[in-house]
């Protein structure tokens, strides 16, 4: 008699906060693993109004997003992934928030669903080992697991070179866009801005997070890191101005954007910083861009005469 082979839990995952820190990664993990994966959509206007509703009032907006993310999909999963990411470079650490996320789903939707999560702190050890201890817990091993860590890699850095290649500028002027991964890739969040800019017939391109091994100094978080190594090689004739997209009540940023304030200062690269809450106010967001934008036409017009 044929023994019975055990169903697979379908896992569920938010698209949104730690998701854009590894795009495509997990889903392409689990998914070789031969897990079926089912994901939140993107975030609108209703997932906001539920973050309303749901969140402690006092979390950064990507953080309450998240939450009104996993209570889209709670009821449709067996069980929901949430990594604790502690650090994603060696030699910096990540926001806390992101170490606390699981523990947070726990309290808030553990009567709901089972939370499966694993340590990610390529501080201590590549992210490879670390795919491979959570495919270990869920019952997987040998030969099979090995290449779902492997082909999961490999579509993170195929999707981040596409990510890459998609607002690449080449050798034209452009403005560079600066803001934590969830705050880039989330296209509720930066959308209306890039759209803006590129009705005011501007160019532009993200930071890279897809660099790797810097040094610390001065700043140990790491995606404030990359976008200080970002602004340090900036090139002032083809950069135009750096403009960061920053969510209300994030603390990492509160301490560096002055840090960046001053670095671009010394270059003679205009700065602006845009911070992002529920409130829609896009008007006054369109207008801010709108003379960034001219200011800087106008004083390259005076210098060139």
């Amino acid at each position: 008699m044929r023994k019975k082979t055990q169903k697979k839990p379908v896992i569920a995952m938010p698209s949104a906060l730690w998701y854009h820190h590894y795009p495509g990664l997990w889903t392409a993990f689990f998914r070789h693993l031969g897990f079926t994966v089912i994901r939140s959509g993107e975030t609108v206007r209703k997932t906001v109004e539920r973050a309303a509703l749901i969140s402690e009032s006092e979390h950064c907006l990507p953080l309450k997003l998240h939450d009104a993310h996993l209570d889209e999909i709670v009821d449709g999963a067996d069980v929901v992934f949430i990594p604790r990411i502690l650090s994603t470079l060696p030699d910096h650490i990540a926001c806390p928030k992101l170490g606390a996320l699981p523990d947070c789903a726990r309290a808030q939707f553990g009567d709901r669903i089972r939370i499966v999560t694993v340590d990610v702190d390529e501080d201590k050890r590549p992210l490879r080992r670390s795919l491979l201890r959570l495919g270990r817990g869920l019952g997987a091993g040998g030969r099979r697991l090995r290449s779902a860590a492997d082909a999961a890699l490999d579509e993170m850095r195929n999707l981040r070179n596409r990510q890459k290649a998609g607002c690449d500028p080449g050798e034209d002027e452009h403005f560079l866009i600066l803001g934590h991964p969830y705050n880039l890739h989330d296209r509720y969040m930066s959308g209306p801005i890039l759209s803006k800019l590129e009705a005011l017939g501007v160019r532009w391109r993200f930071v890279d997070y897809g660099v790797r091994n810097l040094e610390p100094e001065p700043i140990r978080w790491d995606a404030c890191s990359i976008m200080h190594d970002a602004l340090r090689g900036l090139d002032r004739r083809r950069c135009m101005g750096v403009i960061q997209l920053s969510s209300f009540n994030c603390g990492c940023d509160s301490v560096v954007i002055g840090m960046f304030r001053d670095l671009l200062k010394e270059q003679g690269i205009p700065y602006m910083t845009l911070v992002l809450d529920e409130n829609e106010a896009l008007a006054g967001v369109d207008t801010r861009l709108e003379a960034f934008v001219d200011s800087i036409g106008w004083k390259n017009a005076q210098t060139r005469f």
